[in-house]
C-alpha cells in the first residue's frame, strides 16, 4: 500500500462504505497518483532589517539568501514579491539582501557563508561602484548593486525546496516526534514551529515560548536577550516546568535545522560533525571549539578505586597494556647501568566512564589536564632503579581516548549533537616520556667478547594482581634509536611476565652484544705485539744479555701498565674476565722469557779482556802520551768462546716452549670464547 501497488480496504475501516458524505466533490484518480509527491517551493519573507539579521535568518533556517546570476532571476524575485505581498507598502517590493560581500578583499565578491567566489553575478550597469565602503549587495529591479553594509537595512527572502525539519535538542525527550519540528510562516516575519507530537514553539506577544498544545501548558520561555531575538540556534531558555530533572531556571537548548552527521553552531549554522573540536575554527561564531570535554563521570565515581573488567575481559583482573618506545640508550659498563629515554603508554578500559564525540584521529581525542588529574590511572613502578621511581601524572603527561567502537546513542540532555561512547569499549591511553637509569647485572666473564642483557623491571603498584595485571596481548616494546652504540649493539627488546606474585610484574629485556673492535685495537693488538717482541728476543745473539733482558722487561712493564688501565675501566669483579686472562698470560709469557734469558746467560762461558787466566803471572800495561792516537785498536770489553751444546739446547727449549705454550693457550682461549 505504501508504494501504491495494491489497494487494500484496511484492517479496521472500509474506505468504500459506511461513510456519510456531505457537500463534497468526488475525483477518480489512478492508484499511482497518490505516490506522485509534488510540492511547491516555499519562501519565507522578513521585513527590512540590518545585514547581521539577514545573514543569520536564512542560515538559521537551513538555507541561504538568494543570489541572482541572470536578469531573468532578478525579475523572478520582484514578480514573486509583488504577487505574494500585493498590499505591502514597505520597501520589500524592490530591495532585498543577497549573500555577497567583499569585506576581506576589495572587488573579490564571495558568499558570506562559505567564502566561495561568485563567478557570475547579474550586476546593474555601472555596478559595483562603491569602492571600499560598499561591501554588501542588494537586489534592485534592474540588477544587483553594492551598498554600505552598516547603514542600510533591507528585506530578506529565504527559499526552501521542501519543508524544513528542525530538532529541539537538550530536552531529554526520547521520542523523535517530541524532538522534531517543522517551520511555517503565516505572515511576513513570523515563524511557527510545529512539532510532530504535542509541542509547539511560537511567539506570543514579544516572547518566544515552548508550549504543550495538548495540555495548554508553557514549558519554557526564550531569554529576552537571545541573539537576534530568534529561537534558532543554541539559546538560553527559562524553564517553567520540570525538564531533564531540572525544575526551573535557565537551561540551554538548541533549535537546529542540521541533519544527522552535522554539528550545530551557536548561530544555528551547520558544519560536519567531525569538524567539531578539531583544533581549528569551522563555525563563523567559533562555537565549535567550545565545551570540548571528552569524559563524563558518574556521581559515585571514586578516583582511588580501580575499574572492574567488562564482560569481554571476564571476572579476573583488569588488563593494563603497555606500549614502550625506546628512543635512546646509554650503557655504562663500569657502573653497570643503562640510561633510557622512552615513551611509555598505558592502555586500559574504564566502564564507569562515558566518552563524548570521539574522533577516528586519536590525536584529537586529548583529555585536558584538569580532567585527567581527576581520573584513576595505573601506577607502574620501576624496580631496578636507584631511587625506586614510578610513573607520574603531571603537565608532561597526556591522556588520549581511542575510538574502537562506533557510537550507539546520543545524549538527549545535551543542547547539541553529542555522541556517547561507553568507556568499557573504548580505550584510555596515558602517555609520558621518561628518562630513567636502570641498574643492570652484567656477567663480564667473557669480556670483551660477551653478550649481555639489561631489564626494565616493571611492577604494577596501583593494586594487587587480583585486580590489575599486565595485558600481554596489548603490551609491546620496540627500540627505534641507533642500534650501534659506543660499546654495544642493541637488539629489539623482549617481554617477560610474572603475575604469580602479590603484584603483577613485567620485564622488558634488552639484548646487548658488545662491540669488541675497541678492545681488539687497544688491548689485544698492543699486547700481542709486545708478546711477539718478548718472543723475538729469544732470537737475539745470546751474548748480548743486557739487550735481551731490557727488551723483555720493557714489554713486561708496558703490559703491566696496560693491564692496570684496562682494570680501571671495568667494574671490579671477584672473577677473572677473559681480557684479564689474556693480559695475565702475556705477562706470564714475558716473565717466562726473562727466566729463559737468565738460564741461557748462565750457560755461556766467558773471559774478560785484560785479566790473566793465572792471577800469579804479572800483567804488562802499556802507557803512551796523552792525546796521541792509539797504536792498536781497543779490545772488546768481553770476549766469548764458542756457544756450547748445552746453551744451544736451552735456546731451542725456550723458543719451542714459549711458542707451544702460546699456541695451546690461544687454541683453548679462543675456542672457549667463540665455542
Amino acid at each position: 500500500m505504501a508504494h501504491c501497488i495494491e489497494d487494500h480496504q484496511g484492517n479496521y475501516i472500509s474506505w468504500e462504505g459506511g461513510w456519510t458524505l456531505n457537500n463534497i466533490t468526488e475525483y477518480y484518480v489512478s492508484l499511482s497518483h497518490f505516490c506522485n509527491h509534488t510540492q511547491d517551493t516555499i519562501y519565507f519573507w522578513f521585513p527590512a532589517r540590518p545585514r547581521q539579521f539577514a545573514f543569520y535568518i536564512c542560515e538559521a533556517l537551513g538555507t541561504h539568501l538568494p543570489l541572482p546570476k541572470t536578469m531573468e532571476e532578478v525579475h523572478f524575485w520582484f514578480n514573486l514579491s509583488a504577487n505574494t505581498w500585493p498590499d505591502e507598502k514597505m520597501r520589500c517590493r524592490d530591495n532585498f539582501w543577497t549573500a555577497l560581500i567583499d569585506i576581506e578583499e576589495e572587488n573579490t565578491w564571495v558568499t558570506h557563508y562559505d567564502n566561495a567566489p561568485a563567478l557570475q553575478v547579474a550586476w546593474k550597469d555601472g555596478e559595483p561602484n562603491g569602492i571600499f565602503y560598499e561591501n554588501c549587495v542588494k537586489i534592485e529591479p534592474i540588477g544587483l548593486a553594492d551598498i554600505n553594509c552598516v547603514t542600510n537595512i533591507r528585506c530578506s527572502i529565504c527559499e526552501f525546496k521542501q519543508l524544513q525539519i528542525f530538532s529541539f535538542l537538550g530536552t531529554c525527550e526520547q521520542e523523535l516526534r517530541n524532538i522534531h519540528f517543522i517551520a511555517y510562516q503565516e505572515e511576513m516575519g513570523g515563524l511557527l514551529f510545529k512539532g510532530y507530537g504535542e509541542y509547539h514553539i511560537r511567539k506570543e506577544g514579544n516572547e518566544w515560548v515552548w508550549v504543550n498544545v495538548v495540555k495548554n501548558k508553557t514549558l519554557a520561555k526564550l531569554d529576552a536577550n537571545a541573539p537576534m531575538g530568534m529561537p534558532m540556534g543554541r539559546r538560553v531558555w527559562h524553564l517553567e516546568t520540570k525538564v531533564c530533572d531540572q525544575m526551573d531556571g535557565p537551561r540551554t537548548l538548541a533549535l537546529t535545522p542540521c541533519e544527522d552527521g552535522s554539528y550545530t553552531c551557536n548561530d544555528a549554522t551547520c558544519i560536519p560533525h567531525e569538524n567539531r573540536c578539531d583544533l581549528k575554527y569551522d563555525c563563523q561564531d567559533h562555537s565549535d571549539e567550545e565545551d570540548c570535554d571528552l569524559i563524563t563521570k558518574p556521581v559515585n565515581y571514586k578516583q582511588d578505586l580501580p575499574p572492574r573488567p567488562n564482560k569481554k575481559q571476564g571476572l579476573g583482573s583488569l588488563p593494563v597494556g603497555l606500549k614502550i618506545t625506546i628512543e635512546t640508550a646509554t650503557i655504562e659498563t663500569t657502573k653497570m647501568t643503562m640510561q633510557l629515554t622512552y615513551d611509555l603508554k598505558m592502555l586500559w578500559y574504564d566502564n564507569r566512564l562515558t566518552f563524548l564525540n570521539l574522533k577516528t584521529n586519536d590525536s584529537l581525542n586529548k583529555v585536558t589536564h584538569s580532567s585527567m588529574i581527576t581520573l584513576w590511572t595505573p601506577i607502574i613502578g620501576f624496580i631496578n632503579t636507584g631511587d625506586h621511581q614510578h610513573t607520574v601524572v603531571d603537565l608532561e603527561t597526556s591522556l588520549h581516548l581511542q575510538q574502537l567502537t562506533p557510537s550507539k546513542e546520543r545524549d538527549p540532555g545535551a543542547p547539541g549533537e553529542v555522541d556517547l561512547y561507553p568507556g568499557g569499549e573504548n580505550e584510555l591511553v596515558l602517555s609520558r616520556k621518561y628518562n630513567t637509569i636502570f641498574v643492570c647485572d652484567f656477567d663480564l666473564s667473557l669480556y670483551p667478547f660477551d653478550s649481555q642483557y639489561c631489564d626494565m623491571h616493571l611492577r604494577m603498584l596501583a593494586a594487587s594482581s587480583n585486580y590489575l595485571a599486565f595485558n600481554d596481548n596489548a603490551t609491546s616494546a620496540v627500540y627505534v634509536g641507533s642500534e650501534m652504540l659506543l660499546e654495544y649493539h642493541l637488539g629489539q627488546p623482549t617481554l617477560l611476565y610474572d603475575n604469580s606474585g602479590e603484584y603483577s610484574e613485567a620485564k622488558v629485556r634488552i639484548p646487548l652484544e658488545r662491540r669488541s673492535g675497541y678492545a681488539i685495537l687497544n688491548i689485544y693488538t698492543p699486547s700481542l705485539i709486545l708478546l711477539v717482541i718478548s718472543y723475538v728476543s729469544l732470537f737475539f745473539r745470546p751474548h748480548i744479555f743486557e739487550v735481551r733482558v731490557m727488551t723483555t722487561l720493557t714489554a713486561l712493564l708496558v703490559m703491566a701498565t696496560l693491564f692496570t688501565q684496562v682494570s680501571a675501566s671495568l667494574p671490579k669483579t671477584s672473577y677473572f674476565k677473559m681480557v684479564d686472562v689474556w693480559l695475565l698470560f702475556c705477562i706470564v709469557i714475558s716473565f717466562l722469557v726473562i727466566i729463559f734469558h737468565t738460564i741461557i746467560d748462565n750457560s755461556l762461558g766467558d773471559k774478560i779482556s785484560g785479566v790473566a787466566d793465572n792471577p800469579s803471572v804479572p800483567t804488562t800495561i802499556q802507557v803512551q802520551p796523552f792525546g796521541s792516537p792509539p797504536s792498536t785498536p781497543p779490545k772488546m770489553l768481553r770476549t766469548y768462546e764458542k756457544i756450547s751444546v748445552t746453551t744451544v739446547g736451552y735456546i731451542s727449549i725456550a723458543r719451542y716452549s714459549v711458542f707451544i705454550l702460546s699456541a695451546i693457550f690461544n687454541v683453548i682461549y679462543w675456542s672457549y670464547i667463540f665455542g
